[in-house]
């Protein structure tokens, strides 16, 4: 606390302050102590509104372990499971500058940019390697990197989850498109991904992922969509009896920071990030198909069935599904980036 009521201040001329000038020298005394006490003081604050044992709960935790050895001086926190900011809360959040880096799944940022429902499109980007190349294509980038900006949102990484398989309980397998009809499944509350569920004649209810554990556990709902490991991660393998592998996305994550946070940094702040952001994006892309593997063995190991699709089956789900193209494709993105997406989804 700044005490200026004990003696009498004066100016270079040795003549009484008035008192508008003595409180615009304290404002500016607390402003620099302020400062000085928060660089003293520094962290990072990341938030992962998924559970810390799925693939990207764990590279989150490379990265964490990758900024404390680069930013001796700054403290890195580290929330799991939406115990700071759930799917709902979490742009707000990195907006307010309350947390500083998040990574939500690509379409939970379509709420504030619409653009983005097309890079969820179904069968579109299926492959790790799809999603790369999009992501660093300059026609594409433009389509939405921009929009993302001006929501104060910087996007600085991109990180790979797998391929969105369906899983449900029930006494038969869900085998074509018209198996779905009723059927009551959650996912993300993201337009193109309820689309593309209402397309094939399921019940879609849309909620947070931190609710579906306790919804499926008790028959709120019948079915998800997530990757197998997040399957696994999230406890849900006890809850369902078969897994269909639709893989109508390939899930991932865009690592987005608060913009005004991420453009005041010092030039070797940022470096000692990257290279932070590099080592546990390339962790990421390695690791992904082999935490999905393992997934796929506990739940069979469970005693749950895991059925491939044929490739007549697999070619119902996509006409079923093809619709949605329509309309968050090109009217949102423009053509010249639909055209380029579609380029590099037909190539890998």
């Amino acid at each position: 606390m700044v005490m200026i009521c004990a003696y009498k201040l004066t100016n270079k001329k040795g003549r009484p302050m008035s008192l508008k000038k003595i409180i615009a020298s304290v404002a500016i005394f607390s402003f620099i102590l302020i400062s000085f006490m928060s660089s003293s003081n520094a962290k990072i604050v990341m938030s992962n509104d998924n559970n810390a044992q799925g693939l990207k709960g764990k590279t989150f935790e490379v990265l964490k372990k990758e900024l404390e050895k680069r930013l001796k001086n700054e403290k890195i926190e580290l929330h799991h499971s939406g115990a700071l900011f759930d799917q709902k809360t979490q742009i707000q959040g990195l907006q307010l500058n309350s947390v500083q880096i998040i990574s939500p799944g690509s379409g939970i940022y379509a709420k504030v940019v619409k653009e983005l429902n097309a890079l969820t499109l179904p069968f579109l980007l299926t492959s790790p390697e799809a999603i790369d190349k999009a992501m660093k294509d300059p026609i594409v980038r433009k389509s939405f990197v921009p929009q993302l900006q001006a929501k104060g949102i910087e996007p600085i990484a991109i990180w790979v989850n797998g391929p969105r398989q369906l899983s449900y309980r029930g006494s038969k397998p869900i085998l074509l498109p018209s198996d779905m009809k009723g059927v009551k499944i959650r996912v993300q509350n993201i337009p193109s991904d309820i689309a593309a569920m209402k397309s094939v004649g399921a019940n879609v209810i849309g909620m947070s992922w931190g609710e579906v554990p306790t919804a499926l556990a008790q028959k709120v709902i019948d079915a998800v969509e997530p990757t197998p490991n997040a399957t696994v991660g999230a406890g849900l393998v006890e809850s369902i009896d078969y897994m269909t592998k639709i893989a109508y996305q390939y899930s991932f994550y865009i690592v987005g920071a608060n913009k005004k946070w991420w453009d005041g940094l010092s030039v070797s702040n940022k470096k000692s990030i990257q290279e932070a952001l590099d080592v546990s994006t390339k962790w990421n892309f390695e690791n992904a198909e082999l935490e999905n593997k393992k997934a796929y063995d506990k739940i069979t190991s469970a005693g749950k069935k895991v059925i491939d699709l044929n490739s007549a089956q697999k070619a119902a789900w996509k006409k079923a599904m093809n619709p949605v193209w329509n309309e968050f494709g090109a009217p949102l993105v423009g053509k010249a980036a639909m055209d380029q997406l579609v380029k590099i989804g037909a190539s890998n």
